[in-house]
């Protein structure tokens, strides 16, 4: 079977999701920094109210994120499948 040249959507598609998978990554570590650092450095007894909720928001946040890096990541291969095919 013969290879047909790649397309040029499929490539631009496959450099841009794997420029913010990249993106994505780098969110999720910063997001867990923070998170860890709120865990660490405040003390119990301020982690009450609005604190607590922004606290319980930033890890949600984090979680997000590395699900949409990893369904990103999916897709990049999917556009690899693909761009094998055309």
């Amino acid at each position: 079977m013969s290879r047909l040249p790649p397309h040029p959507h499929i490539d631009a598609a496959k450099s841009k999701t794997d420029q913010v998978q990249r993106d994505l990554e780098v969110a999720s570590a910063e997001l867990g920094l923070t998170h860890g650092a709120l865990e660490r450095e405040l003390p119990p007894e301020v982690k009450t109210g609005d604190i607590a909720w922004a606290i319980e928001q930033n890890k949600a946040l984090e979680r997000k994120v590395q699900q949409a890096a990893e369904e990103l990541e999916e897709v990049t291969e999917l556009l690899e499948q693909a761009q094998g095919k055309a």
